[in-house]
């Protein structure tokens, strides 16, 4: 029971360039305590008139219960954003996200998750759009 693979929602940014993604995720239990995992999302939609946000990202987290059915973990996220508006040119930005999250195990192969991060993003370094938010996920999955 060394990987996890989840899909599911997540909501990133504030107004006015919240965007509710379809997000898909990994998770490698390297040991009992340490994961290093990795997300993609799609938009689903935003605010923002034809904003287009696509977040590729890879991290880790440390899991304060190892191999419970309830589990408690911290870690962070790191990767690039494609960002693209309708009156803005599209770009690849850098973020960081630190999370905090609560994963709940069930029926010997399948989890139900949710998180809450703080995605740390200036769109564009020529651009003065600071797109730092909170974020929230709420993700199901099965490990193997």
């Amino acid at each position: 029971m060394n990987l996890k693979l989840g899909l599911g929602w997540s909501q990133e940014n504030a107004s006015p360039y919240r965007a509710h993604l379809l997000q898909g995720s990994f998770e490698f239990m390297a040991s009992d305590r340490l994961g290093i995992r990795g997300n993609a999302g799609l938009p689903l939609s935003a605010e923002a008139n034809e904003m287009k946000y696509y977040p590729f990202m890879m991290g880790g987290a440390i899991h304060l219960f190892p191999r419970f059915w309830f589990d408690l973990y911290l870690g962070a996220d790191a990767g690039f954003v494609h960002i693209a508006t309708a009156t803005l040119p599209a770009t690849w930005s850098t973020r960081v996200t630190p999370v905090v999250g609560a994963t709940l195990y069930y029926w010997g192969v399948f989890f139900l998750e949710a998180e809450a991060a703080y995605n740390i993003l200036q769109y564009a370094n020529s651009t003065a759009i600071d797109m730092s938010a909170m974020s929230y996920r709420v993700r199901m999955g099965f490990y193997l």
